[in-house]
């Protein structure tokens, strides 16, 4: 039986709006830069041509990218940006942020709630899961980043993910540029199956799909081995 799409629905302030991102609007593409910059530490980041590549033609055709706005007016207050990959039915959310100064108001939310109603358009075409990933928060810098990488799982566990138990880390993004461990999640969408043989199967194909890794690269290796079934 297909998964409830829904997420818990939180009121946002009156003359926001979550649209699809107008990326060849000078305006909007330059406030997407901005908080691109400020929500990102170089190491996360891809260069801002390729982030404004990102932006998809506006339809609900199956599979590739979802990018989202929250604007009020000509100011963007968030972005969200997502892939699905169709032939394995995965769907992984990219980047998700807020302004400072909007945070805790039902943005990231609303965000979140918009991409899946995007794939929920899809039917049985739509993603199965939808993986998130989070920096590891007993790294974080200082309790600042701490917390906020807190808030963002409990964020995600609010809309029903669930913990990924794997020593996952991303390869580098650029020459000079670290590995990033992360903690993933994964939110069921149409496929109820999370069985420890289905949630492996799916670690490999995210790492082939988003990072372009073979399950022989020794990144993958690391994580397959350390995967822990609940």
């Amino acid at each position: 039986m297909a998964q409830d799409w829904r997420i818990p629905e939180r009121p946002i302030p009156p003359g926001v709006i979550v649209r699809p991102f107008h990326g060849l609007v000078w305006r909007e593409a330059m406030g997407v830069v901005r908080l691109y910059q400020a929500a990102f530490s170089p190491e996360l980041r891809i260069s801002e041509a390729a982030l404004l590549r990102l932006t998809p033609q506006v339809t609900d055709e199956v599979g590739g990218w979802v990018f989202l706005v929250a604007v009020r007016g000509e100011e963007v207050l968030g972005f969200a940006v997502a892939y699905h990959a169709s032939a394995i039915h995965l769907g992984y959310l990219a980047y998700l942020a807020v302004a400072e100064s909007w945070q805790g108001r039902g943005l990231g939310m609303a965000l979140l709630g918009s991409v899946f109603d995007h794939w929920a358009r899809q039917g049985p075409r739509a993603p199965h899961w939808m993986f998130l990933e989070v920096e590891r928060p007993e790294l974080a810098a200082d309790d600042k980043e701490r917390a906020n990488r807190d808030r963002l799982i409990t964020t995600y566990q609010g809309i029903g993910a669930r913990w990924f138990h794997a020593d996952f880390q991303a390869p580098p993004l650029g020459p000079g540029l670290p590995i990033v461990p992360y903690w993933i999640l994964v939110r069921p969408l149409r496929e109820p199956d999370l069985s420890s043989a289905s949630l492996k199967v799916a670690l490999a194909d995210l790492y082939r799909e988003i990072y372009g890794l073979a399950e022989t690269h020794p990144l993958v290796k690391h994580c397959l081995a350390s995967f822990q079934p609940d």
